[in-house]
């Protein structure tokens, strides 16, 4: 797919997309994120100025729908600036940057010249959604890349080398770059993501947008409504409001939604309705979710907040497991850790049956312990962890061929390794959960390298330790296991009588 060069949309044009025909033209028209804006207004002056600043690109990170490609176009449109946009359904590889971003961030666009009428001649190029970029920092050679640009058959494919020519667009640009990403870690990546993350902030700013307050959202809510003419009740809006977490875009389409059922006046009953048949899936990021929850003091609160959390169940559980360690006391932890090896077992249920229950109890059974342990809710900041076993799990190419070489040998899907076994995998070979990287057995009897076992325990080729265990793995043998024999007897039909079942939830 081709990038995207946007101009100005024709105001008289009927736009039936309240997002779009209310998306702000200017940056003094955006609501929210006022400290955040200014900074940006400042950096794009000196662009203005002719003057190159330091960092001449701008990442946007934060949650979906607070206004971050917005900014870009509105300040594209507020400058009179041609706007030229990469987003994720467009190829974002080494050949597809360079040949739309880099080489258009080198001269001024003709499109300033139109009409005879010489504009201000910056082109701004957006990058969206670039933690979607996948695959690692390295770069690929000119001549790969040119040859790309020229011979269909020869075409880099994917997102390879996105990043690496990402880095080389913010070292060489003459024209403002923003870039968006809801999930900067994702950007950086797993293997080395300090030196990534380095490397990127070097040479771009980051600037992080929050979700946007109850006072602007209302004050947009009113903007809309007078503008289409409907009333709209204060406890109306108050509720409208207090339901939303944030979301500018979907505090619009729920403007949008309640002026078709509401016959021109929105009011309590109206939202309340709207509410009652349709719930909407707004996520809140998982740092957020978890200090709310550790917080909360209310088992329903902690259950909502839960199942709002942008991760599903499983991944929740591993970060409950690897954050209770921080947040709790060593006889809180003793008592939580029983619950969440009972979360774990009731998840484990979908591999057997289509309890689909399990994912209510392996989100419940976390939540609920994790408020029982402190009498009150914590005063002081909780800092809380990003899991390293999950950490490896994400966008690295090791990672894809350790994923590949077992789907293969289990004669299973790559998608479901990754989902279910993988993060099982990472997590058994985390030294901070008591593994033992001089214990290759596991890799062994998987048929993995010396190098798969290192990146499994998070260790680079370089290290001190990475000769010994390479080592360890050309003279190391397995004893074969015998197989067990099934020998049904009365001591296992007692056993099977103790296995974890949702009915005994019931």
């Amino acid at each position: 797919m081709l990038p995207i060069k946007r101009q100005v949309v024709n105001e008289d044009e009927e736009v039936y997309d309240w997002t779009e025909k209310y998306r702000p033209k200017d940056i003094d028209s955006m609501e929210g994120n006022q400290n955040q804006l200014e900074k940006i207004r400042k950096w794009l002056e000196k662009w203005e100025v002719g003057e190159i600043p330091k960092k001449r690109g701008i990442l946007l990170s934060g949650p979906p729908g607070v206004g971050k490609t917005t900014l870009a176009r509105a300040a594209a449109n507020e400058k009179g600036w041609t706007i030229i946009e990469l987003n994720a359904s467009a190829e974002r590889n080494a050949a597809a940057i360079r040949s739309t971003a880099t080489r258009s961030s080198q001269h001024i666009s003709l499109d300033n010249f139109r009409k005879g009428k010489v504009k201000t001649g910056k082109t701004l190029i957006l990058l969206d959604e670039v933690d979607h970029l996948s695959g690692g920092f390295s770069t690929i050679s000119d001549e790969k890349i040119n040859i790309s640009m020229e011979e269909e058959k020869s075409k880099i494919r994917g997102d390879k080398g996105g990043k690496g020519e990402l880095l080389n667009l913010l070292k060489t640009s003459k024209q403002p770059i923003i870039m968006t990403c809801n999930d900067s870690m994702r950007l950086w990546g797993n293997r080395n993501w300090r030196a990534n993350r380095d490397r990127v902030l070097r040479l771009s700013q980051e600037i992080i947008f929050k979700r946007v307050g109850p006072i602007h959202l209302k004050k947009i809510a009113k903007r809309i409504s007078e503008k289409e003419g409907i009333g709209i009740d204060q406890g109306a809006l108050d509720v409208l409001v207090g339901n939303n977490v944030g979301d500018l875009r979907s505090l619009i389409h729920d403007l949008q939604a309640l002026s078709v059922i509401s016959g021109g006046h929105i009011n309590i009953e109206n939202v309340n309705q709207m509410s009652g048949v349709s719930k909407r899936d707004i996520q809140v990021d998982v740092f957020k979710s978890l200090e709310l929850i550790y917080r909360s003091r209310n088992s329903n609160n902690a259950t909502e907040i839960m199942i709002n959390s942008d991760k599903d169940p499983d991944e929740m559980l591993a970060w409950f497991t690897w954050n209770n360690q921080i947040v709790f006391k060593k006889g809180e932890l003793e008592k939580v850790s029983k619950a969440m090896c009972l979360a774990d077992r009731a998840l484990a249920t979908k591999f057997t049956n289509r309890a689909y229950r399990s994912w209510y109890w392996g989100s419940n059974i976390p939540a609920q312990a994790a408020i029982i342990p402190l009498s009150k809710s914590p005063n002081s900041r909780i800092f809380l962890g990003y899991p390293n076993f999950l950490r490896r799990s994400r966008g690295d190419w090791s990672s894809q061929n350790i994923i590949e070489k077992i789907s293969k040998d289990l004669d299973t899907s790559k998608s479901s390794i990754k989902e279910e076994l993988w993060p099982i995998l990472l997590a058994v070979h985390d030294e901070k959960l008591g593994s033992n990287i001089n214990n290759i057995e596991i890799t062994k009897r998987l048929e993995l390298s010396g190098e798969d076992h290192l990146f499994l325990h998070g260790v680079s080729k370089s290290d001190n330790i990475s000769e010994s265990i390479m080592n360890l793995f050309h003279e190391g043998k397995i004893e074969e296991i015998p197989e067990e024999v099934d020998e049904k007897t009365e001591n296992d039909d007692k056993e099977n009588t103790n296995q974890f079942t949702l009915d005994s939830f019931s």
